[in-house]
């Protein structure tokens, strides 16, 4: 069931975040990574809650518990979020882009893993676009949200889709 609408949602969605968040502090701790910046500043902010610095690569993680009921991330309801603008200009930029929330993105997740393992936008066309659902997504991308096929590919190339229950967020620190 999903939190009621107002004071209620937020509360979640900012503890969900912020767990999402102190898991990835305490990645700092262990040393899987370089550092961690809530909050940056400039346009590194853009659609972000904070900046993952692994070695070379830079990670911008941002976080939506969910959207009302549903019980997926829709693309259309991904672009009026502004999740998508904020990957394409992360990406754009040689940045990875984190999109994670408890409920699935899955047509998005299936698009950015196919395009990961392509090497060239032709290749993903012909062989990785296996269901209808998957060639609708990506005309969707390719169209309204990106305005062509190159920056849609590249994008998803760029950018990982995770949804983590919160109570594994939570962990073995539960009481």
């Amino acid at each position: 069931m999903s939190p009621r609408s107002g004071g209620e949602a937020a509360k979640f969605g900012e503890r969900y975040e912020g767990r999402w968040t102190a898991r990835h502090l305490l990645y700092v701790l262990l040393g899987d990574v370089d550092s961690v910046t809530v909050e940056d500043v400039g346009e590194i902010s853009l659609g972000a809650e904070f900046t993952v610095r692994r070695g070379t690569k830079t990670e911008i993680h941002q976080v939506k518990r969910q959207i009302g009921d549903a019980n997926e991330w829709e693309l259309h309801v991904l672009k009026n979020n502004g999740v998508l603008a904020a990957a394409q200009h992360h990406v754009s930029r040689g940045r990875q882009f984190w999109f994670v929330s408890t409920i699935p993105a899955a047509v998005l997740n299936s698009l950015a893993d196919a395009a990961r393992r392509s090497p060239d936008l032709q290749s993903f066309v012909e062989h990785m676009l296996t269901s209808q659902r998957l060639r609708t997504g990506f005309d969707y991308l390719s169209g309204k949200a990106y305005g062509s096929a190159e920056t849609a590919w590249r994008t998803l190339r760029g950018l990982e889709v995770l949804w983590p229950d919160e109570r594994d967020l939570r962990g073995r620190f539960a009481s």
